[in-house]
């Protein structure tokens, strides 16, 4: 029999944030293994792979109070039919909590505020109350994507019941692209054959660092065209610099992809100098693919703390590094040798976070749930 599992996100899709598609490529590895229902207030799923139960929305835009009645109603809903409940929202309730991004806890603790203005704060308040409800109540277990994550948590929230690590896993597809395959995958996004092909994908275009990649591409003596894949809304703040990428050089923002095997069969390396990374999956992605990476190291990417520079990727030291990433462009353009090695390594590198490997370590994690709660019964 099918382990029952409920899985909790606001946002149920895979071109969403890090955090929501987390949620759809982990659903979707556990298919054969689990009987899986969604609760979520935004279903995009074609065709319809799991049962989904729907969530309203409060009428009014504002986000923590949202929250509020996200937790009331899948509490509500998942009190029983479910052998376990698996979170990736600040929720009070759920057997397994997946943390994938910096707590409000340790965010405080990082920017000194102090204990008054939290107090008069009702966001702030309702934020640590679910946390607090979330990682220290008794029996449920907190899985971080990343040690740099938990050991953060940690520091500031001793009370944890459960912390263990599960890195999000990757697709690995079973071939590299050809070089027919490149040529078709630009022909349908409609960019030119022979040019440098630049990739940037993000939805905070700010965060994700486009402006460091613009400046960088400027400087650069041969063609090259950027495609930026994301939330297309931001596309206006950067006419400035695109207007400066000179003769030769261009940039298309794409929107959202909903191919983006596609997509990374078209780049020549993917340029990702993030601000604030806890583990980039785009980066993931992008290696599983076999294209070459630029990105930031730690601590703006605590993925770099993980990977050999100018082995695995090549690292910044800094997101505005602007020299470092036209240095870096052309390395990978311009040296065939170090393009492949790149590839090769990046790719080495991606297998040991295959989606086959996550599930088995979230197994771990489920049966252990269940055991707290019932010592007889077991998951598959």
């Amino acid at each position: 029999m099918k382990t029952r599992l409920a899985i909790l996100t606001r946002n149920f899709s895979k071109i969403g944030g890090g955090a929501e598609s987390l949620a759809v490529s982990m659903a979707t590895s556990m298919l054969n293994e689990c009987d899986i229902t969604v609760v979520s207030q935004a279903f995009d799923q074609s065709p319809k792979l799991f049962r989904h139960i729907h969530v309203s929305r409060l009428p009014i835009r504002t986000r923590w109070l949202n929250q509020l009645w996200f937790n009331w109603q899948t509490k509500r809903l998942t009190r029983s039919g479910f052998d376990i409940v698996h979170s990736f929202e600040n929720t009070t309730h759920g057997d397994v909590q997946t943390v994938s991004v910096k707590t409000v806890h340790a965010s405080l603790k990082e920017r000194g505020m102090s204990t008054w203005r939290v107090a008069l704060s009702p966001r702030l308040l309702a934020y640590l109350w679910l946390e607090n409800k979330r990682m220290c109540t008794s029996g449920h277990h907190s899985v971080f994507v990343s040690r740099f994550v938990r050991d953060e948590t940690l520091a500031v929230m001793p009370g944890v019941y459960s912390a263990s690590v599960v890195t999000p896993g990757v697709d690995i597809p079973l071939h590299q692209s050809s070089a027919a395959e490149k040529t078709a995958a630009r022909e349908i996004l409609g960019l030119k054959p022979g040019v440098m092909t630049v990739g940037f994908v993000g939805h905070d275009f700010k965060k994700k660092g486009l402006a460091t990649v613009l400046k960088s591409v400027a400087l650069l003596p041969f063609d090259v065209q950027i495609i930026v894949i994301g939330n297309p809304s931001q596309g206006s703040h950067y006419t400035d610099l695109i207007e400066k990428l000179g003769v030769g050089k261009s940039c298309r923002f794409m929107g959202v992809v909903s191919d983006m095997p596609n997509a990374y069969a078209a780049m020549d390396c993917l340029a990702h100098p993030t601000t604030q990374d806890v583990f980039p999956m785009v980066v993931l992605e992008a290696m599983a693919r076999h294209v070459p990476v630029v990105t930031t190291n730690e601590p703006f990417n605590n993925m770099g703390s993980l990977l050999v520079d100018h082995v695995d990727a090549i690292l910044l030291p800094e997101p505005d590094d602007v020299a470092g990433m036209a240095q870096a462009l052309s390395q990978i353009w311009l040296d065939e040798q170090m393009r492949n090695e790149l590839a090769k390594n990046g790719f080495e590198f991606a297998q040991k976070y295959s989606w086959a490997e996550a599930k088995a370590k979230y197994y771990d994690v489920y049966r252990q749930a269940v055991t707290d709660r019932h010592p007889r019964l077991t998951p598959h």
